[in-house]
This record gives structure tokens, sequence and C-alpha cells, in this order.
């Protein structure tokens, strides 16, 4: 990528994928995770990020920008401390993104709405929801509502588990650190399943950076803007997007079977034999919706990845 200035106007549309194109965010605390990275990077680049929509296999993120070299610097730096944190939680090594990140600039108001509204519509397509305000990973929803997906969290009235676990996390932000995705699994253990969603959106709401004022200059309101994604997909060029399956519904489904099966403890996923992985290949595809293809990223089986 070549280094070009921009007017401190410009937006630029970010977009990368897995190296093999497979599944990357497994779990919430994977999520969760990259979250936090981006968070902290962009407070210590001065990063004005508009929007983030994470995706099973790949992300999509908006930022302000005046060069290139801005950019890459800021990028470069989460994809690599996800990627070695990400390695070190399942015991792997190598790269984990396709290089280079896909990157297009926005200059005029239409191409910014447009692009922003194709961003927070990637659940949307891929069936994940029916409107973008509706998925938490395109962190829409928390413009308005500090605990849109879970009952509103009060600390004096939670269990210690969870009160312990909403004060790890302030002491973590508090100190400008990533949340290690061991350290997710840890505070996440004991609680129940409400409990884990309030603390879900306990991190996103602590780690927040996402611009939305910012974002909201291209639309009249906040109301406009769920609006209009609602009433269009939007348009983008430029990123080099990896276009496949129409729905990304077999993965969540995927996700839920691998998840009770425990094939996410100590990531057996990552040691399974190609024996037993050809089987779990035979039950995902039974089980679900998936095509091959899907089911081959899933477990990421190479040759077809």
């Amino acid at each position: 990528m070549k280094n070009k200035s921009f007017p401190s106007s410009a937006w630029h549309h970010i977009y990368s994928i897995t190296r093999d194109g497979g599944v990357l965010f497994y779990r919430i605390t994977d999520r969760l995770c990259f979250f936090s990275i981006i968070s902290i990077y962009a407070r210590r680049f001065n990063m004005i990020v508009l929007g983030l929509s994470i995706m099973f296999t790949h992300f999509h993120m908006m930022v302000r920008a005046v060069d290139t070299a801005h950019i890459r610097m800021f990028v470069g730096q989460c994809l690599a401390t996800f990627t070695r944190l990400i390695n070190e939680d399942r015991g792997l090594d190598g790269s984990v993104f396709r290089r280079p990140f896909g990157c297009a600039s926005r200059f005029s108001d239409k191409e910014k709405r447009s692009s922003l509204i194709y961003l927070l519509n990637n659940p949307v397509e891929k069936k994940l929801c029916s409107s973008a305000v509706d998925d938490r990973w395109t962190f829409l929803a928390f413009f308005q509502k500090r605990f849109p997906f879970s009952a509103k969290l009060v600390k004096r009235d939670v269990r210690h588990c969870l009160r312990n676990a909403c004060d790890v996390i302030d002491r973590e932000r508090m100190a400008g650190r990533f949340l290690r995705p061991k350290l997710l699994r840890r505070l996440f253990q004991p609680l129940t399943r409400p409990e884990q969603e309030q603390l879900t959106d306990y991190i996103i709401q602590k780690y927040q950076f996402i611009d939305y004022e910012e974002a909201l200059t291209q639309f009249d309101d906040y109301a406009s803007l769920v609006m209009a994604a609602d009433a269009s997909a939007g348009k983008e060029f430029g990123v080099k997007e990896e276009f496949g399956f129409s729905s990304d519904v077999p993965y969540r489904e995927m996700c839920s079977i691998a998840a009770r099966a425990g094939l996410f403890d100590d990531w057996r996923l990552f040691r399974l034999s190609n024996t037993e992985r050809y089987q779990w290949f035979r039950q995902l595809r039974g089980q679900t919706g998936a095509q091959d293809k899907q089911v081959m990223k899933f477990l990421h089986i190479e040759e077809y990845a």
C-alpha cells in the first residue's frame, strides 16, 4: 500500500478475511478479544472508527484518517496483536489474516452513506438477522442502549461472580490492556447464560470506541440511519471482498454443535486427526444446512479453503 494523503474528511472502508477463508471468530470471547484490541489501538493511534462489523470469517471497519501510513500502522497492529493472542490461545502459529487487507476510500457524502450501510448490513445479507440493529456485532444498538441484548446490570444487585467479572473488566480497561481469550473464558465460566449476556454487553460498553456522532453526520439522526440500513443493502467497491454463500446461519449452527461436543475445550477442534476431521465433516454436513465448502471452512480442511 503506497502512502497517500487524503482530505481530513475522507472515510476509509477496511476489510480483512482469514488467510484460508475459514472461520476465525468461533466464540463470543474471540470477538470480545478482537473488539478490545481495536479499542485500545484506536486510542493509541488517535484513530476515528466510524463502524465495525465482525463476521465469522472476516470483519469490516470504517475509519477516518489523513493518510495510508496511519491506516497501515493502526490496522497492522490490530491484526498482529490479535494473531499473536489467538495463536497463543489455540496452540497454533503462522499468519491468520490474508495480506494485504482491503482498503477503499470514500469522499462524497453519498459514498460514505452507502459504504456504512453496506458494512452494517453484512449480517443481514448473511441471514443472521433481519435488521442491522438486531445484530450485536454491528454495535449499532449500543448507540442508544447500554444493555441492548441483556437485562440492565446493576452491580450491587448481581451475584458475586458477575460483580467480580465486571470489576476485572474495569481494571483491565483502566490499565489499557487487551482482553485475552483465556481471561474472558475464566470470567464467563461460572455465569449463567443471562449473566453471560449481561457481561458481554458490559464489556462492549466499557471498551466502546465507535464514533457514532460523526457517523450520524451523514444521516438526520439515529432513527434515519437504522431506517436507511433497513431500506437498502448499500453498495461497495474497491475492498476486494470475497463473496460466497448466501447465508452464514450454518456457521452459527456448527458453532453450537461444536461447543456442545467440547470441540472448543482446549481447542480440540484444531487437534483432530484426519479421520476425526472427516467424521465431523459428515456429521456437521448432516445436522446443518451447510454446504460442503462451508463445513470445510469451519474445520479448516485446506484443500477446500
